[in-house]
């Protein structure tokens, strides 16, 4: 059943892609990207691909995040993204949306921590509909009161919702603390008392501030010609403000390294989260880090942590690591959740995976992570809006237009050396920064003798 989604993955893809690595031609490109550049100076990275009549459309604001969210104002980056598309223009909530709906057109934003962003699609034929409504939403936003309280509404339902899941409010407890004293630590979703202080005023300025041109990072994939896209984001994008963006000076490595903090909840099983110091997507070693991070926790049940601590110790049914690339903080993080009267024992374990690993990586480890990261490159192209959105994240990690073309290649120039260097450099228990949530029957005890007691969940209230 798993090979044939797998086959029909690959068989509905456009096919001017190149998949996999040509044995001839390591540097045949995987995606034919053009940068496209309109006349009022705005630039685009496209796929152009004819066969299939949709045009996929993503878009981000660099830097226009959480990130700049005051304590007093958490949640306002987030509430702006539910409300752009609530009515612009002359058209009411209702009557934007029922415009959407009625052309098939898929539009919405999104607020993350560093970046703001928006994604579009549309069948080529209600083209001028789709781009006529992201012109309307992202320039005209009427930010009426009714659907503002609705929003607002629906986040603190949300926010309520949250404080009852251990998985929550162990991240909610781990960005407090390892992110201390940085925008990071704050709830990016708000909080009970700040969202009902948001006003349409506040979205308005905040809108103009950082959605701006200078900031702006777009990728399309489909049925439309280099030519006709230049002169639609500028139609689009060019009534923004110019802005004067400056990178953010906050970078530095996550706070409370070594140490412990426990939030008692009673529930039957621990919750966990660790978080070690990582590198950047631009290092020399970031390859190896991919490479790294499979072994050690990123591939389920081939991953040294699966391996040990549910097929040989039978404490969780799962445990993973994966890597939390911020603009400002880069971590490799460490997610599982065992029976209380194991979380020592996990935590050993977890321990002796991080000092060891570096000692017990193998060559065929290193070519199976490899084969892997290769070999499965082409499902990250399964959809046009896939493509588009990976076409506005390497521009945001500042990479090449052929980056993927080569990806293969500086996947397989990666040794065991250099996985074992790097890991030798990363994986100390010393640095991890450890949450957990529960009822562990050991707590002050062995591994769980140090903690700290968080008492109340942060930035909730």
């Amino acid at each position: 059943m798993i090979r044939l989604i797998i086959i029909c993955a690959l068989i509905i893809l456009p096919t001017h892609i190149s998949y996999g690595r040509d044995v001839e031609n390591t540097n045949k490109a995987v995606l034919d990207i053009q940068e496209v550049r309109s006349p009022g100076g705005l630039t685009a990275w496209l796929v152009q691909d004819n066969t299939l009549p949709i045009i996929s459309m993503r878009f981000s604001f660099r830097g226009a995040g959480a990130v700049n969210n005051s304590a007093e104002q958490q949640g306002l980056s987030r509430l702006l993204s539910n409300t752009l598309d609530e009515g612009a223009g002359d058209l009411d909530s209702q009557n934007f949306q029922k415009g959407l709906s009625d052309n098939s057109i898929s539009l919405s934003f999104s607020s993350g921590r560093d970046h703001f962003g928006g994604a579009l699609k549309t069948l080529t034929r209600n083209k001028e509909e789709a781009f006529e409504h992201l012109k309307l939403a992202l320039n005209e936003p009427r930010f009426d009161e009714e659907p503002l309280e609705r929003m607002k509404q629906a986040n603190l339902s949300r926010i309520r919702n949250s404080v009852s899941d251990p998985n929550w409010i162990t991240a909610r407890i781990y960005n407090d603390v390892a992110y201390q004293d940085h925008p990071y630590a704050l709830n990016s979703g708000g909080t009970l008392s700040t969202l009902p202080q948001i006003t349409s005023g506040d979205l308005r300025d905040y809108k103009n501030k950082f959605l701006t041109q200078d900031r702006l990072v777009i990728g399309v994939m489909g049925d439309i010609s280099p030519e006709k896209l230049s002169k639609i984001i500028d139609d689009i994008f060019e009534n923004l403000p110019k802005g004067d963006s400056e990178e953010n000076p906050l970078k530095r490595e996550i706070q409370n390294q070594g140490k412990l903090f426990f939030h008692e909840k009673d529930v039957p099983q621990t919750f966990i989260m660790m978080g070690l110091p990582a590198i950047d997507e631009n290092h020399p070693d970031y390859f190896a880090l991919q490479i790294m991070n499979h072994v050690f926790g990123a591939s389920g049940f081939g991953s040294y942590l699966m391996e040990k601590a549910r097929e040989k110790r039978g404490l969780t049914y799962g445990i993973y690591s994966y890597l939390t690339l911020f603009d400002q903080t880069k971590t490799l993080n460490i997610s599982t959740s065992t029976q209380n009267s194991t979380a020592s024992e996990m935590l050993s374990v977890i321990q002796s995976e991080i000092e060891n690993f570096s000692d017990k990586v193998t060559e065929e480890d290193i070519q199976k992570a490899k084969d892997y990261l290769t070999g499965s490159l082409p499902l990250s192209f399964t959809t046009s809006s896939d493509i588009a959105k990976i076409l506005v994240g390497m521009q945001l990690n500042n990479r090449p237009i052929d980056y993927l073309t080569n990806y293969a290649d500086n996947i397989n120039n990666v040794s065991k050396d250099d996985v074992a260097r790097l890991a030798n450099d990363l994986l100390d228990s010393t640095k991890a920064v450890t949450i957990l949530v529960g009822n562990p029957t050991t707590l002050g005890e062995g591994l769980l003798e140090n903690y700290e007691s968080v008492e109340t969940i942060p930035n909730v209230e």
